[in-house]
């Protein structure tokens, strides 16, 4: 049963995570565009160059400002883990 909870935590913190681009806690970055064009799959997402900076462009499931608050306002209000809900309330104040 515990081990279940722990589980279900690591879950839902990772989706949180990826959702809203939680700085150091999202896997999308450079490497993982760069991996993408080595393998030659999801060309909308290789990195570009403009000019002297790298662009990486927003994958799919990434939300507006107004969704990532819309989509804070309904977790706060669900029943969840405690920490997931103070991860929660900090993020979206």
């Amino acid at each position: 049963m515990i081990f279940r909870m722990h589980v279900e935590k690591n879950v839902c913190d990772s989706v949180i995570e990826t959702l809203l681009i939680i700085q150091g806690k999202t896997k999308d970055g450079l490497n993982t565009h760069q991996d993408l064009a080595e393998m030659g799959i999801r060309l909308q997402l290789h990195p570009r160059l403009d000019g002297k900076k790298i662009y990486l462009p927003p994958a799919c499931h990434t939300l507006s400002t107004k969704e990532k608050m819309s989509f804070c306002r309904v977790c706060v209000g669900s029943k969840s883990h405690k920490d997931t809900l103070q991860m929660l309330r900090a993020l979206c104040s």
